[in-house]
């Protein structure tokens, strides 16, 4: 099966708008390691961050969202968001949208400094997006579990 792919297209007004980009989700094993790194960097500044669990990998990564990268030392946050945009590919014709440049040549097409922090959402979103719906879940699930062992102890059978 193929990694899920979107196409974006620049929204902001400038030099960008309207330049498209494809971004890749990274294979599972590649998530779940990036973001495990993004944990053990998050916990090493000592910050309180909400939702965080460094054993949690991409799942824990999407309940403290995008904002773990403000409390890394920046080396370590520009190596892991540059981990991130490497999934980012862009469209230079839009009449041949088969013709792709990497990350390394769409930054150089790259006019607005908006435009990189729209990127790494986007990016940051494709991979962390669907555990929202499953948190949700999971939310749900955990209750109904713990009514179930607080619950009332049933009546002996007579």
């Amino acid at each position: 099966m193929a990694l899920k792919q979107i196409t974006v297209t620049c929204p902001h007004e400038g030099d960008d708008k309207g330049k498209q980009f494809v971004i890749t989700r990274m294979s599972a094993v590649e998530a779940d390691k990036w973001g495990r790194h993004c944990f053990q960097a998050g916990a090493a500044s000592g910050a309180a961050i909400p939702g965080m669990d460094p054993g949690a990998g991409l799942a824990g990564l999407a309940a403290a969202g995008i904002g773990i990268f403000a409390a890394m030392e920046p080396s370590r946050m520009d190596e892991l968001i540059d981990q991130l945009l490497q999934c980012v590919q862009m469209i230079p014709d839009p009449g041949n949208p088969a013709i792709l440049l990497n990350w390394q040549m769409a930054q150089t097409q790259i006019e607005e400094i908006p435009t990189i922090g729209w990127l790494q959402v986007e990016a940051f979103k494709l991979h962390v997006d669907f555990f929202k719906g499953v948190g949700q879940l999971f939310s749900l699930l955990t209750l109904m579990l713990g009514m179930e062992n607080n619950g009332p102890t049933p009546a002996p059978a007579t």
